[in-house]
């Protein structure tokens, strides 16, 4: 099993993109259902302040990425060796790659039937992947039947990969709780990703990415939405990185 750091009790686990891949595959080698959380700093204010279910859901999951370099970046300075960002639309992309012209299946759980009518096209372009089928669910009239027919989707195909795209923080919660009822298959939550993928949201420059500052570019592209997401996190980690400086070496477990 990779070993784990902690940030204020939230999961992070010590990789980089390629040691992630290959945890990836193993887990679906494995042949048992399991998940992977991306975890950004927001992930982890929002699991330490707010929620501790999502909290659990992060600390339970198979493998939960370092996505955000402030999160590496704050690894580093610490001393842990082997964290590197791992961005949910990248890890996607390298998924595709490395199972392209394989069986493995694919399947795409989330977001708005348009987004997924564009991902089905862009993917079919680019990817020699096989794409076992996608669904956008019913978001404002979610119940406990909705998990289930969702779950008998999954089961009827019994996908390898199920890319899951509910939100930051509820698709979190929703695999850790669901992931169990199917009888194999790794579900990843990408938040976001479908968009990116498609150019419905656009990428920063690779520049502001290696600098950690792609948070300020998406807050340029959609303010109204990300500004109260980043008012209530950023700070929050800023802080939450002092005082981890200050504490003892994290040691990976």
């Amino acid at each position: 099993m990779m070993k784990s750091i902690f940030i204020k009790g939230v999961k992070i686990s010590v990789c980089e993109m390629s040691s992630a891949i290959s945890e990836a595959m193993s887990l679906l080698s494995s042949g048992r259902p399991s998940y992977i959380c991306v975890t950004d700093a927001g992930n982890v204010v929002n699991a330490y302040r707010n929620s501790s279910e999502l909290r659990n859901a992060i600390n339970n999951s198979d493998l939960s990425l370092p996505d955000g370099r402030p999160i590496s970046i704050l690894a580093g300075m610490k001393g842990v060796e082997g964290i590197g960002r791992v961005a949910g639309p990248d890890f996607m992309q390298k998924i595709f790659e490395q199972t392209s012209g394989t069986n493995i299946s694919h399947f795409f759980l989330g977001d708005t039937n348009e987004i997924l009518d564009k991902l089905m096209k862009e993917l079919r372009t680019k990817y020699n992947i096989k794409i076992s089928g996608f669904y956008s669910p019913p978001f404002e009239n979610w119940s406990p039947a909705t998990d289930d027919d969702i779950i008998k989707r999954l089961r009827i195909v019994n996908a390898d990969f199920i890319w899951v795209s509910l939100g930051g923080g509820k698709q979190e919660v929703w695999m850790m709780k669901n992931h169990e009822r199917l009888e194999k298959g790794v579900m990843i939550g990408v938040g976001a990703a479908f968009r990116f993928l498609t150019g419905d949201i656009q990428r920063a420059p690779l520049m502001m990415q290696k600098t950690g500052l792609e948070w300020l570019y998406r807050l340029i592209q959609q303010p109204g939405k990300m500004f109260g997401r980043y008012a209530g996190t950023l700070p929050y980690f800023a802080a939450y990185s002092i005082q981890e400086l200050f504490n003892n070496k994290m040691t990976p477990k």
